[in-house]
């Protein structure tokens, strides 16, 4: 059912968006997360451009870690891992998170992309999976640092929207979201959390992007 409504990622440059088969057009929660952000936190990434010379580049690089990342994932979850064609960085990641991928279980689907008619939001999830035999929706994040949960929070609102698209289309609730993050200084790190306790501020911000007419 999933795959037979996905949406197609449109290229634009003003954030992510999807179209439905319906031609809808909906911002991702992404999108969403990024344009209603607290102003201290839109403040500290301008301040963080502004005196950071090569931000373009270490945001490129970030990006290209990233995909790498989750690209060995997939295979890995797939059974077909082959590491020839990565970087070693990715490799590091990957190899790093690899304990926590052992509790992966029954993958329902992996980059799936998924919409809501209610919320009027898109994304595309990592992996909806068993962890630690609990039905969940998981994201992997590769990091220069250690995070702090506070630093997490934005993820929790997007896992969560995650979890409200795949219940308004299958009927199965998902209870709970897990943020698998691997640094560059060696560390792993499992952030495991309830829906619940984030759906009320996820659908706030929705809300509050709309009530804004921000396109």
């Amino acid at each position: 059912m999933l795959k037979s409504r996905e949406p197609i990622l449109l290229d634009r440059e003003d954030g992510h968006w999807y179209q439905t088969k319906f031609d809808k057009i909906y911002p991702s929660i992404s999108t969403i997360l990024s344009a209603t952000a607290p102003e201290h936190k839109k403040n500290g990434l301008q301040l963080w451009k502004e005196n950071e010379p090569a931000h373009e580049y270490i945001t490129k690089q970030a990006q290209d870690i990233g995909t790498q990342s989750h690209k060995i994932i997939e295979n890995y979850l797939c059974n077909n891992l082959s590491l020839e064609e990565f970087d070693l960085l990715p490799i590091a990641h990957f190899n790093n998170l690899k304990p926590f991928l052992e509790n992966i279980s029954d993958v329902v689907c992996i980059e799936q992309r998924m919409y809501s008619d209610k919320l009027q939001v898109a994304g595309t999830s990592d992996l909806i999976a068993q962890y630690n035999g609990e039905l969940s929706i998981i994201d992997y994040k590769t990091k220069r640092k250690p995070q702090f949960d506070e630093y997490m929070y934005e993820y929790y609102l997007q896992t969560t929207c995650y979890a409200h698209m795949f219940e308004e289309v299958t009927g199965q609730k998902i209870n709970q979201i897990v943020i698998l993050v691997s640094s560059e200084k060696n560390t792993r790190q499992e952030f495991v959390k309830s829906c619940d306790d984030y759906v009320g501020s996820m659908m706030e911000r929705v809300e509050q992007y709309y009530l804004n007419n921000i396109k």
